[in-house]
């Protein structure tokens, strides 16, 4: 996460950088930076977590029919990737519009960064395990378990967003 964030900061032009001087301008600029590290990090995830679904559809056009749970559950694994990556890609922005104007501690914000990292790890877990499809019987299973982890730690993220204020 602090490798987007001085990207970000570094590809700021001048007139970012005077403005940052001009009272009042510097705390809009910060949340605009959050917000742009923020739609980096969920593309990058995205994008992941397409190739991982690209892994395994190319996975499953190797398989024959006479494998058909298998078959069956790799579908339904494919599916579920592109659905969520698309939940990622569209997500809200994130900590940014929950942070304006409100005074958030050193603490709760890197608990939050914390939150996200592992985020990032398991989209890892994910890709890693559709890797390991075409020489591990044991990936269709972490694969399944890694996306499930993944589906929930999602569908609680607003609820840990909104924890931070609290």
């Amino acid at each position: 996460m602090g490798d987007a964030m001085d990207r970000a900061r570094a590809a700021r032009n001048v007139l970012e950088r005077l403005g940052k001087r001009v009272p009042g301008l510097g705390g809009y600029l910060d949340r605009e930076l959050t917000r742009e590290v923020d739609q980096l990090v969920r593309a990058h995830l995205a994008n992941s977590l397409d190739a991982a679904r690209a892994t395994v559809a190319a996975h499953t056009r190797t398989l024959h029919l006479g494998a058909a749970g298998r078959l069956e559950r790799l579908g339904s694994l494919e599916k579920e990737l592109g659905a969520l990556a698309n939940a990622v890609r569209h997500a809200g922005s994130g900590y940014a519009g929950l942070f304006d104007g409100v005074k958030v501690g050193q603490a709760q914000l890197e608990a939050a960064y914390h939150r996200e990292i592992t985020f990032v790890e398991d989209v890892e877990a994910v890709a890693d395990a559709a890797e390991r499809l075409p020489g591990d019987e044991g990936a269709l299973d972490r694969l399944s378990e890694a996306l499930q982890k993944l589906r929930v730690r999602f569908e609680g993220r607003d609820q840990a967003l909104k924890g931070v204020l609290v």
